[in-house]
């Protein structure tokens, strides 16, 4: 497997092991290509949002709509039944 990364590349690397940041160069390149993941993840989920909201798949709330949609989500995150 090709592993050739540039020389800043690599000694950004280097600093952040030496540092402490990462304990191995290879720990420092899965924790890069771990962001990757989640950044692709975040751009599906932002054009998923885009096309929603393109094609009118939204409610609106109004300042008390919000308010109660709030409280309810507080009730369900602590694990009360809704009245």
């Amino acid at each position: 497997m090709a592993d050739e990364l540039s020389r800043e590349t690599e000694s950004f690397i280097q600093q952040q092991i030496a540092v402490g940041t990462f304990l191995s160069r290879q720990d420092a390149l899965e924790a890069g290509v771990t962001l990757l993941k989640q950044r692709s993840e975040l751009v599906d989920r932002l054009a998923e949002s885009r096309r929603q909201l393109d094609e009118g798949e939204y409610e609106e709330y109004d300042e008390d709509g919000l308010r109660q949609l709030f409280e309810q989500l507080i009730v369900r995150a602590e694990g009360h039944p809704q009245k």
